[in-house]
């Protein structure tokens, strides 16, 4: 793995973007973790292709961040660079085509199609995320999934037509190859207001009726070839508890952080919920999130 001996001239180059030793629990949705040496947040697509082309030249860690609900960060931080989509927020309209930076969180999406009379996405009603997350994840649920609905996607290193993008359940070439989303272009249909205002609510409602309450990452394993929940609730995992972290009553794919939770607690608790469905069940559960910086003796990151 590159070290973050080098990062200096970085840090001097984009020092207007920068903030040194961000804590890193405050920009992701379990709420815990340590701090990050160096943050960068570019505010346009230029400014991020460059201090990315310069991070990869200089062979210099870094990790891309969007919304952060699906990132579990060491307690001890990251000491190479995280780069945020966060203020790459622009959004437009031609046609049918709606085109989104990847910071503009779904929430936004949803109601700029819905208030442009367009529909199709609202079945990301109350995804805490953003476009380069769901897109770098092929995010999805109740049996759709962003691809359904792209058009293309704009990277730091092109274009690419949907087509091309490489997606299947929970993937991606951008999350394959590491390449930074900046837009994606969104097809959607003509749709009446109150129609799609319904839809909106109805996903919004069956969202919160099957999810638990508190600091969460949303789902924790990938339901692949079977029910993740199911399996983990057959291993009577339900309210398993390490530290501060336990298995959700109400949803088992739940890991929720209590307020005196860390990092490593989670950390313990996913490896221990694994273990468990591997000897009672045979099955081998794999993580949706992603870790970053160092658990055990692993650089995750």
């Amino acid at each position: 793995m590159p070290n973050a001996d080098g990062m200096q001239p970085i840090a001097d180059k984009y020092v207007s973007i920068l903030t040194r030793n961000a804590d890193m629990s405050k920009k992701c949705s379990y709420g815990t973790g340590g701090k990050a040496d160096y943050y960068f947040a570019p505010d346009c697509d230029e400014v991020a292709g460059a201090l990315i082309s310069d991070l990869k030249k200089a062979d210099l860690p870094y990790f891309i961040l969007g919304g952060g609900s699906d990132v579990l960060v060491s307690d001890d931080g990251y000491r190479g660079a995280v780069v945020s989509t966060e203020k790459l927020k622009s959004i437009s309209l031609c046609g049918r085509i709606l085109t989104a930076g990847a910071g503009v969180k779904i929430s936004e999406l949803v109601k700029f199609a819905l208030y442009s009379s367009l529909g199709g996405i609202e079945f990301l009603s109350g995804i805490p995320a953003t476009v380069g997350g769901v897109v770098t994840m092929n995010a999805g649920c109740f049996g759709k999934s962003v691809a359904d609905r792209l058009s293309y996607v704009v990277t730091t290193d092109g274009i690419y037509p949907a087509k091309d993008c490489g997606f299947s359940y929970r993937e991606s070439l951008f999350k394959k190859n590491g390449e930074c989303v900046l837009k994606a272009a969104f097809r959607l249909d003509n749709a009446e207001y109150e129609q799609s205002e319904s839809k909106i609510e109805y996903y919004k409602n069956l969202r919160r009726s099957k999810q638990p309450k508190g600091r969460s990452c949303g789902t924790v394993f990938l339901n692949e070839g079977c029910s993740a929940r199911s399996t983990i609730e057959s291993g009577n995992l339900k309210v398993r508890r390490v530290g501060g972290a336990r298995v959700s009553e109400k949803h088992a794919n739940f890991i929720i952080a209590d307020a005196d939770c860390k990092s490593e607690d989670i950390y313990a608790l996913i490896n221990e919920v694994r273990k468990t469905v591997r000897e009672k069940t045979g099955t081998e559960l794999r993580e949706e999130l992603v870790y970053l910086g160092r658990f055990g003796d692993e650089n995750k990151f």
